[in-house]
């Protein structure tokens, strides 16, 4: 086959659509960081959060209303550009090797896809020096927001060791949380519905979980609805989280700025096919991940 500038232009758009497909296909497969993230949409390359944290609460309406301004804080997440690169010999297309090509496309989908999850769980592994809304690290012992009672949503302890262990972990973390208060010093009735694991504690959690007997059911699934086993997360093997996920903000941010897009370097008569005999594929895309409220979660850590 002659590589034609037209050829090329067919090519480029027959990828683009292997691309896009393969982003649905493979997109329900690479879900999980959904489970504990809010995606939320950027229109610049930075948003402010400075909402965050402060809830008015509701009061009898006597007069006039009760005006209730933003805290201060000073939270912005700076979206990233991220990219992925193929390099595909003139050759490959010239020998009609378009199967092998096509494949090396779907694996840029899977290469975004990936990213995404990793940054997501990462961002809760970090949470012990990355900071919040409020500028304390978003796992700390001792924290204030607004007029709330101390916020400590990092238990140590001997939480993984065993079953009965595990089971106090969850316990502790219910506990905790329950009693967070939100910026007006009120009780906010949190409750954790998700576990969040590497994968060494997924047995372990799971079976800790188990009915004792059967055609019993262990009080403690009644508040655990998910688990959540992740290998994008450096965890010490023993630790874990405890992630509330209802509210209207979930732990994890994602900031997108710029969905996938499928980009090509490919004109047959360009410096780079002239010199290199190559093409260039990839993928650009911008986002960023940051914390939501640091009350909807709680990291256990085994001591």
């Amino acid at each position: 086959m002659i590589v034609t500038t037209d050829i090329l232009a067919g090519l480029r758009t027959g990828y683009q659509a292997i691309f896009m497909q393969a982003l649905g296909e493979l997109a329900d497969t690479n879900a999980d960081w959904k489970k504990i993230a809010s995606e939320m949409p950027s229109s610049t390359d930075r948003e402010s959060y400075n909402w965050l944290g402060a809830i008015p609460a509701m009061s009898e309406w006597k007069d006039v209303r009760k005006l209730n301004d933003l805290r201060d804080w000073d939270y912005t997440l700076v979206n990233k550009h991220w990219e992925a690169t193929l390099q595909v010999d003139r050759d490959a297309l010239a020998d009609d090797k378009l199967g092998m090509i096509k494949a090396r496309i779907r694996s840029l989908a899977r290469a975004y896809l990936k990213k995404v999850t990793a940054e997501v769980f990462s961002q809760l592994d970090d949470g012990e020096t990355l900071t919040a809304f409020d500028g304390t690290a978003f796992f700390a012992d001792t924290r204030v927001i607004g007029a709330s009672a101390n916020i400590d949503n990092l238990l140590e302890g001997a939480y993984s060791g065993s079953a009965s262990e595990i089971r106090s972990g969850l316990a502790a973390a219910v506990n905790a949380m329950r009693n967070f208060q939100d910026d007006q010093g009120n009780p906010m009735n949190l409750m954790p519905d998700t576990i969040v694991c590497g994968p060494e504690m997924e047995i372990a959690i799971k079976e800790a979980l188990l009915p004792g007997v059967a055609g019993t059911r262990r009080p403690e699934m009644d508040y655990v609805k998910t688990i959540v086993v992740s290998p994008w997360i450096d965890l010490d093997q023993t630790d874990w989280y405890c992630l509330c996920t209802t509210e209207e903000i979930k732990p994890v941010i994602l900031q997108n700025r710029q969905a996938p897009e499928f980009v090509s370097l490919d004109d047959p008569k360009g410096e780079r096919a002239f010199i290199k005999r190559q093409f260039l594929y990839g993928v650009d895309a911008r986002f960023v991940t940051g914390f939501g409220d640091p009350r909807c979660a709680v990291k256990l850590k085994d001591a």
